[in-house]
């Protein structure tokens, strides 16, 4: 990731999974309280705002679900039933998605320059890379790291929760992760607590650990941390 091109989306990235963890901290504190009715203050200011922080955090996801893509190869994958999952859930649709990504620049839209193209790659691929790592070292964050407000287990922990081992495996947690997204954009915080408390835990620790390798790879690319979203909505 020598490039600038690749340094600056880095800290895209980074930006997005710190505002994104501390947007979810903020709210599962504010508007939502496990086994009870906790009151939304938020205006429709910090609607908008949040509306802003989970779009640009859904783009990220779909583009690492797109690198994904990309990265697969056959021989990556264990069995024919999960070759089969696989072939029904993406790569029937490969046509459509190289010809929206602008894979091959023969069938790239007419704006799109070859060097556009291999932009859109790079981006995709490096969004894949950064979320693949993340996934793989969030059974091993630290209990002090972990921020997540309602944890069960004491100390709190997400080593329950297992990196993905294969590709269907990896493709169903970007899925989640995206799913859940959706959710949070158009579903009351207090219901997703109360009735998707592992998806939601899931999708938090994603952001989580995707902040926490930013935070420490920041230092050694010589980049500024990224704010916090809680500095950004109090002012």
């Amino acid at each position: 990731m020598a490039d600038e091109g690749s340094l600056y989306e880095f800290v895209h990235i980074s930006e997005i999974a710190v505002t994104t963890r501390d947007l979810l901290s903020l709210n599962l504190k504010q508007c939502a309280q496990p086994g009870r009715r906790s009151k939304d203050a938020r205006t429709r200011s910090d609607r908008q705002v949040e509306q802003l922080v989970l779009q640009q955090a859904r783009t990220f996801v779909g583009r690492a679900r797109e690198g994904f893509v990309l990265s697969v190869r056959q021989a990556d994958v264990p069995t024919k039933g999960e070759l089969r999952f696989l072939l029904e859930r993406v790569l029937l649709d490969w046509s459509s998605l190289r010809k929206e990504l602008g894979i091959e620049v023969d069938e790239a839209p007419a704006d799109m320059t070859s060097q556009e193209t291999m932009r859109c790659v790079r981006q995709q691929l490096l969004a894949f890379g950064v979320a693949a790592t993340a996934l793989g070292a969030l059974p091993r964050t630290p209990t002090e790291d972990v921020t997540f407000p309602y944890s069960y287990g004491q100390p709190p922990t997400y080593g329950d929760i297992p990196t993905p081992s294969t590709p269907a495996e990896m493709l169903h947690r970007l899925e989640e992760v995206e799913s859940m997204l959706w959710k949070l954009m158009s579903m009351e915080w207090q219901t997703l607590l109360d009735h998707y408390y592992g998806p939601l835990r899931r999708t938090y620790g994603f952001f989580e650990a995707n902040a926490r390798l930013a935070q420490q790879e920041a230092e050694r690319f010589g980049v500024k941390k990224a704010k916090r979203f809680s500095s950004i909505r109090t002012g």
